[in-house]
């Protein structure tokens, strides 16, 4: 059903540290539907990268749940926790992680690789054209080290948006980029 939520944050908390604790996110609840835009602002250490963390799997909740496209993280294994972020989900983080070894279009093509093996010919021209619409067309076989650090964010973007998840999770992703291109 297209009103049922792609993220629903169900009393997650997270703590770090032994003994005395330290709470990033405490009883946060939300919902996130298809095509809604949602930003999570507050101050430094507020527990924005914590929220984005749990939500995106990559790290699981002291206490809470969190459902992806309806399904319950907290009762996957890590196999079926990788297995829905490399589906579901797409994330853009404050650093570009491109591998130097890789040209631009592979490191793009990066997530399809890691799950599907082959990724189709379809589906190497739309990443293809994606890196075009962000002036990236004519460095496809361009390393990383190659490229200033806001044409790298852009691969990154690209790499995001390449299986086309249903849910990107981005951590400040056009801080790197200057005006222009951060409001693409």
């Amino acid at each position: 059903m297209v009103d049922e939520p792609i993220v629903r944050a169900i009393e997650i908390s997270k703590s770090y540290g032994e003994g005395v604790k330290t709470w990033a996110l405490r009883g946060v609840d939300f919902s996130i539907r298809p095509g809604e835009f949602v930003a999570i602002v507050g101050a430094s250490g507020s527990g924005k990268s914590t929220l984005l963390n749990v939500v995106g799997a990559l790290d699981r909740p002291t206490s809470g749940k969190v459902l992806i496209d309806g399904v319950d993280t907290s009762e996957l294994d890590d196999v079926a926790l990788a297995a829905v972020r490399g589906d579901a989900i797409g994330f853009v983080f404050q650093f570009h992680y491109l591998l130097a070894e890789f040209t631009i279009l592979e490191n793009a093509l990066m997530p399809l690789w890691i799950r599907r093996r082959n990724p189709s010919r379809e589906q190497i021209e739309w990443v293809k054209e994606l890196l075009s619409r962000v002036g990236l067309g004519d460095r496809l076989k361009k390393r990383p080290g190659e490229l200033s650090g806001g044409q790298q964010q852009r691969a990154a973007i690209i790499r995001a948006l390449a299986n086309k998840p249903k849910l990107i999770l981005a951590d400040e992703p056009t801080g790197n980029l200057d005006s222009q291109n951060g409001a693409m």
